[in-house]
């Protein structure tokens, strides 16, 4: 026969069948458990703890038809229009029409809804100009607004995830206790197993179908305002730039899980109060109605390349949320500190010859 050993599910000691309350005994923490309670914690520990999410996804309609030799012919005046696979909407260099080149043109759908601009351009650059001023360690051109004409609106492509949940999750927990007498100091530490379950609804959980879209920049300068969401138009698109979605949304359901299981983790582990020590041990999500959206969001994007290094800045098209990092010139950041340095040192030597320039 095999040799069994079971844990506590509290401290991970192992534990000891008593013979006295017929119950297994941790001699760690002082834990008592039934059998019934160890055999269901013994399955649970078996089973997997993050289940897969389901998802149904919509259907958009279809977009235009490129011919049949692979070209893109403006509908306005005819003439032929350069685009990639990726390009959703880009300008007729001789009309200069907004053409819309259909989602099934490049072999996938129309997204289901959109969220139109509502900040400006002319304000997206004043924020933008608002945020460098005063900046003097940034490269030179930064400090004569040509990096302006590096600001450009696009529609960058979402998937928003919906569903309903039953999460399930344990947590680790301690108490500790602590006093003294003539003699010695005491601390006593109490371990426990909290259990948490409820239903969550999740709406329009956003995760950016773009590559060239930084996970941490897109979900800094969330939340959108999903109030705001209509259905596609290819009018919305006039002015912007629109790439399709290069991350699939089963790639996205990835992330997607990661974000969904987050949200519930917080507001679970909310609950657990009165405790010197929580952690996770378990998390288990199962989805009910599960819904997918292909969605184009809002974004005034800056993009530059410093010494071989990529910056990225975003603004928030709808609420004019701003992040991101920007460049810093070495030259002029290393002429500032020795010149602080500089300062400094002459400081100091007025300062000591002040005070103690007369004294022998």
């Amino acid at each position: 026969m095999d040799f069994v050993q079971y844990k506590c599910p509290c401290c991970g000691a192992a534990l000891q069948f008593s013979p006295e309350t017929q119950k297994l005994s941790c001699r760690s923490c002082g834990n008592h458990y039934d059998l019934e309670t160890i055999q269901q914690y013994e399955r649970e520990e078996q089973a997997e703890g993050e289940q897969d999410l389901t998802w149904e996804y919509r259907q958009g309609t279809e977009g235009a038809k490129k011919t049949e030799d692979g070209r893109y012919i403006c509908p306005s005046c005819g003439a032929e229009i350069e685009a990639d696979e990726q390009t959703v909407s880009t300008v007729c260099p001789y009309c200069d029409n907004v053409v819309v080149i259909g989602a099934s043109a490049a072999g996938d759908l129309e997204p289901d809804v959109m969220i139109p601009f509502r900040v400006q351009g002319n304000q997206a650059r004043q924020m933008l100009e608002k945020f460098c001023k005063g900046k003097h360690l940034l490269p030179k051109n930064f400090r004569d607004r040509s990096y302006l004409k590096n600001l450009k609106g696009c529609y960058v492509p979402y998937w928003l995830f919906d569903c309903k949940a039953s999460a399930d999750m344990s947590f680790h927990a301690t108490r500790v206790r602590a006093w003294s007498d003539s003699d010695y100091d005491y601390v006593e530490t109490s371990y426990y197993l909290v259990q948490r379950a409820g239903t969550m609804e999740f709406y329009h959980v956003p995760v950016d179908g773009s590559r060239e879209m930084d996970d941490d920049t897109t979900e800094s300068i969330e939340p959108f305002n999903y109030s705001d969401l209509t259905e596609f138009r290819p009018e919305y698109l006039a002015g912007y730039e629109t790439d399709r979605y290069d991350v699939d949304a089963k790639t996205a359901e990835v992330r997607a899980k990661e974000r969904l299981y987050n949200s519930a983790e917080q507001v679970l582990r909310s609950t657990v109060q009165g405790y010197q020590s929580v952690s996770v041990k378990r998390r288990h999500l199962a989805s009910q109605r599960g819904q997918v959206q292909y969605a184009l969001l809002p974004v005034w994007l800056f993009e530059t390349v410093y010494r071989d290094k990529k910056y990225q800045f975003a603004i928030n098209g709808q609420t004019g949320k701003m992040v991101g990092e920007l460049p810093v010139d070495q030259g002029a950041f290393w002429k500032y500190l020795c010149g602080f340095t500089f300062l400094g040192t002459v400081l100091c030597s007025i300062l000591g010859i002040l005070l103690f320039g007369g004294v022998l």
